[in-house]
């Protein structure tokens, strides 16, 4: 599946017109994802970003016609990123807990 992805846009003089998963650019100039939505970004990376762009680049492909199976899978691909780069430590470590009900043999 190739994807073609929308221009840069400057953060601080666009934002976009549909709620969904965008491509953003860090201060560094790596890349993560953020989610915007309702007017403003919702789900974003801890460090400052300065552009986005769109994933797809055919509006026919984004936006309202995304289903939410899409957008769920992106989102747990980006969790999963999360938890490579920050997995916590100690208490706070993003592990399964041993005593939980879905662990435990009937």
């Amino acid at each position: 599946m190739e994807i073609q992805p929308t221009d840069w846009f400057a953060l601080d003089k666009y934002a976009p017109v549909r709620d969904g998963w965008y491509e953003v650019q860090l201060v560094s100039g790596e890349t993560a994802f953020a989610k915007f939505g309702d007017g403003e970004w919702t789900e974003k990376p801890l460090l400052v970003f300065t552009h986005w762009r769109g994933l797809s680049a055919d509006p026919a492909k984004s936006g309202e016609t995304e289903s939410i199976g899409a957008e769920a899978m992106l989102a747990e691909g980006v969790r999963a990123v999360m938890n490579v780069f920050f997995p916590g430590h100690g208490d706070e470590a993003h592990q399964p807990r041993e005593d939980s009900e879905h662990g435990k043999g009937s």
